[in-house]
């Protein structure tokens, strides 16, 4: 592909300043397409030579005017040729950006993260993500703190975080902090949407990240069984706490509502049909997306009786994520449970368990779940084993009859 750069200077007749004077532009212009910029400093019409495009003799300043239009020029021709060295390509806007810049004291690393977190912090408090979200950007900057102190320094230049230091800070995450492949994943994918957002504002001119492919392992999501929720609704509890946690968790079990979404549950949110039916509207934390669910019986039973507890507005007293992951570990093991039960357990169960393997279409499960993309409920599909065992056995019914009369392979033999 053949590329084309070039740049210009002119003035702005049209729009004259209260002095008459015209301001000098520049305009940038790559693969056809250009974009202006402003030079913020202004000369007479007349002193200004087309030809040349640059300020005539005729103005005292023209010296010192023209000098800095030729730096101008000279800046912008070594970014693009540095580029095109690098086998990078850039935008006319991207070189303005970078113009803008320029005199300017970039952000080093820690400086643009810490950047990041004070705006997801801005953003969490205006109830625009979730604290959660924002303290994930907090971790990041923690990492990318105790990174570069194991670089040797305190710092580092953004033009110095390149592909290189790409890899060593993977290998960081994966060593040192001791963290698997797919968390691993999630720490670079917030590193990369950071340097990217740097990239676009033309702080940098190049992308690190352009030739990175972040790596995930599929994971086997955990769920429970049919006789294993069964075995915790009828187990007798005497303390207050497990008997607490076993109903949120069974609420969830056949809701599918997540942990942040049930802690958010107003009573008012529960609605009545005129069908005596019960069901939830409500917006996820995560993604802000719609979830519409119809209660089974089960979750009913239980909705219907904290209805009637208390006074509070929300649904279920409130425990903090760390304390209910405790108390079903000790509930999984007093109902002689051996998986790792968290509270996510019991979403991915109402999926599995619940309803893809009793022969709910994934469509309506997804707008259950409030997914965004089918393809996040799509992976639910892949570990429901009796399901595929279940529709083997009707089509292994269906084809009872496909059997020869006569030939190698005769009805006795089949």
């Amino acid at each position: 592909m053949r590329h084309s750069f070039s740049i210009y200077f002119y003035l702005k007749r049209r729009k004259l300043q209260k002095d008459s004077k015209s301001t000098i532009m520049l305009r940038i212009i790559v693969n056809n397409k250009a974009t202006d910029v402003s030079l913020k400093t202004s000369i007479l019409q007349e002193h200004w030579d087309k030809q040349n495009r640059r300020v005539s003799d005729m103005n005292p300043e023209a010296h010192n005017i023209n000098a800095y239009l030729d730096k101008v020029s000279s800046t912008l021709q070594h970014h693009y040729r540095q580029a095109q060295l690098e086998g990078k390509q850039l935008t006319a806007s991207m070189l303005k950006q970078r113009f803008i810049a320029t005199g300017t004291n970039p952000p080093s690393l820690l400086e643009l993260f810490n950047k990041q977190v004070k705006d997801a912090d801005r953003l969490a408090h205006a109830g625009q993500i979730s604290m959660s979200h924002s303290n994930r950007h907090k971790l990041v900057y923690r990492r990318l703190e105790e990174f570069c102190k194991k670089m040797g320094r305190q710092d580092m230049p953004l033009e110095q975080f390149n592909r290189q230091m790409i890899h060593e800070l993977e290998l960081f995450f994966r060593t040192d902090c001791r963290l698997s492949i797919n968390t691993t994943a999630k720490m670079m994918s917030m590193v990369r949407k950071g340097i990217l957002w740097a990239y676009r504002c033309g702080i940098i001119l190049t992308n690190p990240f352009s030739t990175y492919r972040i790596k995930k392992e599929e994971s086997q999501k955990q769920y429970l069984n049919r006789q294993e929720i069964i075995r915790i609704m009828g187990k007798r509890l005497d303390i207050p706490r497990l008997a607490s946690i076993r109903d949120i968790f069974i609420f969830s079990c056949f809701t599918g509502i997540s942990y942040s979404d049930i802690c958010r549950l107003r009573k008012d949110q529960i609605i009545s049909d005129s069908d005596k039916g019960m069901y939830i509207h409500l917006y996820r934390t995560k993604t802000n997306h719609p979830a519409f669910i119809p209660l089974l019986p089960q979750a009913k039973k239980i909705a219907s009786f904290y209805i009637r507890k208390g006074e509070s507005e929300y649904l279920f007293p409130t425990i903090s994520n760390q304390k209910s992951n405790a108390y079903l570990k000790e509930l999984a093991d007093v109902c002689h449970i051996r998986k790792r039960v968290t509270f996510h357990v019991a979403r991915h169960t109402f999926a599995v368990t619940v309803c893809l393997e009793n022969g709910l279409p994934i469509e309506t499960l997804s707008k259950m779940l409030g997914h965004t993309n089918l393809r996040v409920t799509q992976a639910y599909a892949k570990i429901t084993y009796r399901k595929v065992t279940e529709d083997m056995k009707v089509l292994k019914n269906k084809l009872k009859d496909w059997k020869p009369e006569s030939g190698p392979m005769k009805s006795d033999d089949i």
